[in-house]
């Protein structure tokens, strides 16, 4: 117990022990009440995991299924394990994953800092200390609500959803063993590299998916199949797509409170198409801008690192070769290095 206990401390200090010092002064506007602690949950978490363990206490039948399924399907893709064993060993938490307070700059579209909020938050207090920061720092901010977090164990956010139980999982394992290699620990360097880490994720995760539904188990309709929508008329990703640009134009030119007013009457038009965000504005698209294969970024990541990917014999080799960039110019070069032999 001392030592799963040391273990899941030593990992917690790699994985947040390279944030931004700005980080910190956000806990200025946060009372101690609505600050997320990494070890109180570090604390509850592993007297759950002692727990289950021990048969004190039944996980979740159908999260336990999914782990199971997450470290058959690393085996499957001979990631990195020591002794036979997935490292770090894939463990997660579902339910109660903290919110996210973020910041940017409003003359531009720039993830600055951030800090971690308890769910149980308020929306009284989440507009409190929205508009003190804007007041006061005359900087952009939200506190939104996020998908996981790559403690030790994982915070997933609580979902009843399996096929993105799988994707959620996935994706904070990745952030968790790359942070024992160069390209995870340079996460908090520059927006660039939270770009590259934030991408990867996603698409290793979508690679695992693709290659777990090509098996057949227990949970293979809940997982791989997608549901039928609804046909939407309205193109969320071609709006949002249009948004970023007309909104980035307008910052260029300085014309900070037009910008801000477009995406005050944008989100009003995405909320009556059904599609609810509670607010956007320069720090929202910081966030979601991060993942380079969402509509709201304006990143070239998410081509360079599909083709890349595509382009080695499998997702662990590429893994291998990219775990070990730990600045932009390297990442620069190892993809175009990886073009320019295909050509």
């Amino acid at each position: 117990m001392i030592r799963l206990l040391t273990f899941f401390i030593l990992l917690n200090i790699a994985l947040f022990g390279c944030q931004s010092s700005k980080d910190y002064e956000l806990k200025d506007y946060v009372n101690n009440e609505n600050r997320f602690s990494i070890l109180k949950y570090e604390i509850n978490s592993i007297k759950n995991l002692f727990l289950e363990r021990y048969g004190f206490k039944n996980p979740e039948k159908e999260i336990a299924e999914i782990k199971k399924l997450l470290i058959s399907e690393l085996y499957e893709q001979d990631m990195d394990y020591v002794f036979n064993i997935i490292f770090p060993t894939p463990e997660f938490t579902v339910g109660n994953s903290p919110k996210l307070l973020v910041t940017s700059p409003r003359n531009k579209i720039e993830r600055e800092s951030e800090l971690l909020i308890n769910s149980s938050i308020n929306l009284k207090d989440v507009e409190k200390i929205e508009n003190a920061i804007e007041e006061k720092e005359n900087l952009s901010s939200i506190i939104i609500d996020i998908g996981g977090i790559a403690a030790y164990p994982a915070i997933v956010k609580d979902s009843n959803n399996p096929r993105q139980l799988f994707l959620t999982f996935s994706h904070e394992w990745l952030h968790q063993y790359l942070i024992f290699h160069p390209l995870g620990r340079s996460y908090f360097s520059s927006v660039k590299m939270k770009e590259v880490n934030e991408t990867l994720a996603n698409i290793f995760s979508d690679k695992l998916l693709f290659s777990l539904c090509l098996k057949e188990f227990e949970l293979k309709e809940e997982i791989c199949s997608v549901e039928g929508r609804v046909k939407n008329e309205f193109d969320y990703s071609n709006f949002m797509k249009n948004l970023r640009l007309e909104v980035d134009n307008l910052l260029f030119e300085r014309k900070i409170l037009e910008a801000e007013k477009l995406m005050k009457d944008s989100t009003l038009i995405l909320n009556n198409n059904g599609f609810k965000i509670r607010k956007i504005n320069q720090a929202w698209f910081a966030f979601n801008g991060t993942y380079g294969d969402s509509p709201s970024s304006t990143s070239n990541v998410d081509d360079e690192l599909l083709k890349f990917i595509n382009n080695q014999v499998s997702i662990k080799t590429a893994i291998d070769e990219l775990k070990n960039i730990n600045s932009l110019n390297d990442y620069n070069n190892l993809v175009k290095d990886s073009a320019d032999m295909k050509k």
